[in-house]
């Protein structure tokens, strides 16, 4: 008798794989853009707002005003 795969459960196993690796690869992405974080001045004018950056998105974003804490 010769022995042959059962192709749905070779299917679902391949599918379990494929769903962890998924979820591996986006965790690393967050974890990659959350530690390589910076936060940047960027002055317009008189006006200075604290933008953070990251290896993986160079572009400033999350951009906030600073106030002035002079009085």
């Amino acid at each position: 008798m010769k022995w042959e795969p059962d192709w749905s459960d070779i299917a679902d196993k391949l599918m379990v794989v494929a769903a962890a690796a998924i979820f591996i690869v986006f965790c690393g992405c967050v974890w990659k853009d959350v530690t390589t974080e910076r936060t940047i001045i960027m002055r317009d004018g008189s006006q200075s707002y604290a933008c953070t950056i990251s290896d993986i998105n160079p572009t400033p974003y999350n951009c906030k005003p600073i106030e002035d804490t002079e009085e």
